[in-house]
């Protein structure tokens, strides 16, 4: 089985400068075939020229201009090889390891979409991303992440440090592309979960990520904010077709805009009231999913918090 790792990387050479060594390390352990393909996203700080320098193994997949992180991705994962692709922001390093665990998946399962890696911040000891449950309070999936001490479904995999099966992710028709960037990957393995494919979370698979080291170069951190919590409603309006949970949703918005205002987190207060004025245009999307999924948003929920 083929594997391609894509790594992502825009005005990141520092980054790619850790990210880098530790995948060819990794690719080394693993043993079996593979590719690595850095996306060079529109960089002016010689980013591709450091990687044809220093690492001529590795493929290059570059333009001229800045795309989202969903159009990026896309292009770049549908260029890839492999059989199954495993996605890497470039403020990730990755243990040696790392590779094997994710793969075994879908060696084993058909069935298998994604699986995600554990994922610790730069501390190396603070948990950033694990398993997700599928647990929907007061009208919005919990943001709560834990961990396993073995592999379990999980919601979704982070599109930071996943591994992810072409195939279906095509089928799907890749990344959303109106998101931009933030809660993409839970929108993408909620459609994949409707259809009966499932995330797994493997923490034997660990990564180690700089959290925003590129996006708040590009957004800031206001509008990290503001995208994230403008995507946060939009993923419920596009994918939650369960009349009771989503009408606890529309409910519920107010309550979060109370309290995301009253907490000081103001741009991701505006970014809620920003997405109200595309739920139009999400609602339009809806019918799209609804007509290849066979799994109901209550049976999502429960499968995946098994």
């Amino acid at each position: 089985m083929l594997i391609s790792i894509v790594i992502l990387s825009w005005n990141g050479i520092d980054l790619l400068k850790e990210c880098l060594p530790s995948v060819m390390r990794a690719v080394g352990v693993y043993g079996d075939e593979y590719e690595v393909l850095v996306i060079d996203n529109g960089s002016s700080d010689g980013s591709a020229e450091y990687v044809r320098a220093d690492f001529p193994q590795v493929s290059i997949l570059s333009w001229a201009e800045n795309l989202s992180f969903t159009k990026a991705m896309n292009k770049g994962i549908s260029a890839a090889k492999g059989d199954v692709v495993i996605v890497l922001n470039n403020d990730v390093i990755v243990e040696r390891d790392f590779i094997a665990p994710l793969v075994r998946h879908f060696r084993e399962n058909d069935d298998t979409f994604a699986v995600g890696a554990k994922m610790l911040s730069g501390d190396r000891k603070t948990l950033n991303f694990g398993r997700a449950k599928g647990d929907f309070r007061y009208g919005f999936f919990s943001r709560v992440i834990g961990d396993s001490a073995f592999a379990v479904n999980s919601l979704y995999a982070c599109a930071g440090g996943a591994a992810l099966d072409k195939d279906k992710f095509l089928e799907l028709g890749g990344f959303d592309e109106d998101y931009g960037v933030y809660w993409e990957d839970l929108d993408l393995c909620y459609r994949a979960w409707r259809r009966g494919w499932k995330t797994i979370y493997e923490p034997q698979s660990v990564v180690y990520h700089k959290v925003h080291a590129t996006n708040i170069k590009k957004y800031g951190q206001r509008g990290i904010d503001s995208l994230s919590g403008e995507n946060y409603s939009l993923c419920i309006i596009k994918n939650i077709h369960n009349g009771r949970l989503l009408f606890k949703h529309i409910i519920s918005l107010p309550l979060l805009i109370l309290l995301t205002t009253l907490s000081g987190r103001l741009h991701f207060t505006l970014g809620l009231l920003y997405s109200i004025k595309k739920w139009p245009f999400f609602w339009a999307k809806r019918n799209q999913e609804n007509n290849n999924a066979y799994l109901s948003d209550t049976e999502v929920l429960r499968v995946s918090s098994r």
